[in-house]
């Protein structure tokens, strides 16, 4: 009798449990999209994401849109995000330091003392390396720079192997807009953020580098958030925010682009040689004023 009445409760718990889902479910609308070049394997499981709306601060999920696996469930390589991460922080820095050396230092064009009868060294300038005031012999001469270019199957697999992990951590919200906000109170943007738990950064990516409305009001007040167009994300900026937050015009844009690259006809380890700009840096000279004397390449 009582496994009988066990199992009639389970039953009435697991109904009741089934008819709040269908019930919440049926608030809830789920954007289907086309996805294109999906794979065909049942191993690959199609990735899901909340649709949320920035127009109060609690969040009010009012859809489900699917993830490309290619892109938001790729393999977590660690040592590519590395590589990208190390790129950024390298390719930029230049060093202008340049350390003058004997020739160049101002005077020093008379001997100092007699070649001999003094007992001290052969000197033939106060500007010689060995002097305090003296040039630097094998100094640095710059400008110098660390520049090189990424592979773009690099690049690529780095932005997908970002996105994963920010998905895979519940670290990237999907929203319907982030354009035309009205509410550009600070406190609002506050509390939104501290409510759904976004943590210390937040970075909005749109699809529009003009962004409009309460976010463009509130990030002047709140130098913690950040809106970036979707032709600048990158695999620094998805790693020193705490939160992503994505437009569906974004995602879609984001998809399109990261699938065309990864299925293109060309190759994508192309090997960015000087050769092949050198005539072009050459060609840069024709809208100078002295044309005969061209840029040194």
């Amino acid at each position: 009798m009582l496994s009988r009445h066990l199992c009639l409760v389970g039953r009435a718990f697991s109904s009741a449990v089934q008819e709040s889902a269908s019930s919440s479910e049926s608030n809830v609308s789920n954007f289907q999209r086309e996805l294109w070049r999906k794979p065909e394997s049942p191993f690959v499981k199609t990735p899901q994401a909340w649709i949320s709306s920035l127009e109060t601060v609690d969040e009010e999920k009012i859809g489900l849109v699917d993830l490309h696996p290619d892109i938001f469930r790729t393999a977590p390589r660690i040592d590519i995000l590395h590589r990208n991460l190390t790129w950024q922080s390298v390719y930029r820095n230049v060093q202008m330091t340049k350390m003058l050396t004997k020739a160049e230092m101002p005077g020093g064009g008379r001997k100092p003392w007699p070649q001999k009868k003094t007992g001290r060294a052969h000197v033939g300038s106060i500007r010689a390396p060995q002097f305090i005031r003296g040039g630097f012999a094998n100094g640095v001469r710059g400008p110098r720079t660390w520049f090189y270019m990424l592979p773009d199957a690099v690049r690529i697999q780095g932005l997908c192997v970002a996105l994963t992990l920010k998905h895979a951590q519940d670290d990237l919200h999907i929203v319907d807009n982030i354009q035309h906000l009205h509410n550009g109170d600070p406190k609002f943007w506050l509390d939104l953020c501290e409510a759904r738990n976004y943590g210390y950064s937040v970075l909005f990516v749109d699809d529009n580098d003009q962004v409009t409305g309460g976010l463009a009001e509130a990030q002047q007040a709140l130098p913690w958030l950040n809106v970036m167009p979707v032709y600048g994300l990158n695999c620094f900026s998805l790693i020193k925010y705490d939160t992503v937050v994505l437009s569906r015009s974004a995602l879609e844009k984001v998809e399109e682009r990261l699938l065309t690259h990864m299925n293109r006809a060309g190759p994508m380890n192309k090997k960015f040689r000087y050769t092949d700009y050198k005539e072009k840096i050459l060609q840069e000279a024709e809208a100078e004023e002295n044309p005969l004397m061209p840029p040194v390449v």
